[in-house]
């Protein structure tokens, strides 16, 4: 996290900082952005910044808690309505994600840098986002349960990683920065089908 002094920045000077950031991270691996051309961007002395931040790693955490922070706000009012159905929900869910990504293209480059540099940054990021969707997931499997939508003797984690699973190897594996437009809609579309198989099964019943 950054520490107090950067806070107590203007918001004008906070913002060329982060802004320099950005920049570079989302043109580079995390391993090959030098942290002197974020301060000759950002137009500050070296010493200034460690005034502001440990090292280029809390600076780049910083960053992806800002992009975690500017997602959830185009995803929150889901997570206060939980009348949808679950498999509905992650769609939508999915949905949203792709406008975040269309309206907000450098921190799709950023995250599309950790996806494939797969780090000791990216083990952590990543375990930790999927331990929250499993759990969050979850509770919503075992509230449709409760109203009849999902059968009783399904296995609520199981059902939990496997679609957390999948959403996220459909992000990985679509995910084309250069065609942006024509990714999402695959991206879309190949999540529409894994949610409607889950939905009708795979067996012929007649």
């Amino acid at each position: 996290m950054p520490k107090q002094t950067f806070f107590n920045l203007k918001k004008e000077k906070k913002e060329k900082i982060i802004q320099a950031a950005i920049q570079e991270f989302s043109t580079k691996s995390y391993e090959l952005v030098n942290l002197s051309d974020i301060i000759k961007q950002a137009g500050i002395p070296r010493g200034s910044f460690y005034q502001y931040f440990e090292d280029k790693r809390d600076i780049y955490f910083h960053l992806i808690d800002i992009i975690k922070k500017t997602k959830m706000s185009y995803l929150s009012d889901l997570y206060t309505n939980q009348d949808i159905p679950f498999l509905d929900w992650v769609e939508v869910l999915y949905s949203r994600g792709v406008i975040f990504a269309l309206e907000q293209p450098k921190f799709v480059q950023i995250m599309d840098l950790l996806l494939k540099n797969k780090n000791d940054i990216y083990v952590q990021l990543i375990k930790d986002g999927k331990d929250f969707a499993i759990q969050y997931y979850s509770g919503l499997i075992e509230k449709d349960k409760e109203k009849g939508l999902l059968r009783k003797d399904i296995h609520t984690k199981t059902l939990a990683v496997i679609v957390s699973d999948l959403t996220t190897n459909v992000t990985i594996k679509e995910l084309d920065t250069k065609n942006p437009e024509e990714s999402y809609q695959m991206m879309k579309q190949n999540i529409h089908h894994i949610l409607y198989i889950l939905k009708k099964g795979i067996e012929n019943n007649g």
